[in-house]
């Protein structure tokens, strides 16, 4: 990334984290659309837009075009958990597991996914998986509503 861009990215950066959502669309549009990091601001601004069709829109053309990158596949289904279900963003995981069968994060989620959906056995075991892979999972867990349960019993 060139240096003109790596400023660009900054501001948008910034712009987002200031609230000023429009200044950051406008700078992101500024930034050639075919770079990587240009699809993942867009995908953190429609998140915190709650534009769940976008967001899901645009993940899911990244995560068919480059399935090789385990974020879009994450962010789509986090669209979709919003817009359609929880067992459609489930399907999605599931799949981007097939290809990324070591990526704790993807894994983390399905264990969400099966414990919002009470099937609490498997969400356990799926957080094991998950922070056998990456300790920090098990800090993230601590902290997750969608986990809750798990540690209530």
């Amino acid at each position: 990334m060139d240096e003109q861009v790596a400023r660009q990215v900054l501001a948008v950066q910034g712009y987002t984290e200031l609230g000023l959502l429009v200044d950051a669309q406008e700078e992101l549009d500024s930034i050639d659309q075919d770079l990587v990091v240009v699809g993942m601001l867009r995908c953190d601004l429609f998140s915190r837009q709650s534009m769940w069709q976008e967001m899901s829109e645009l993940a899911e053309r990244l995560a068919r075009s480059s399935p090789e990158n385990s974020q879009w596949w994450i962010s789509w289904a986090y669209a979709v958990r919003r817009l359609e279900s929880v067992e459609a963003a489930q399907e999605i995981l599931v799949e981007a597991r097939k290809s990324h069968p070591e990526e704790a994060i993807i894994i983390y989620n399905l264990a969400c996914y099966a414990s919002v959906s009470e099937n609490y056995e498997e969400a356990r075991e799926l957080l094991k998986q998950a922070t056998d892979l990456d300790a920090v999972c098990k800090e993230m867990a601590m902290k997750d509503d969608d986990l809750e349960p798990l540690f209530r019993t």
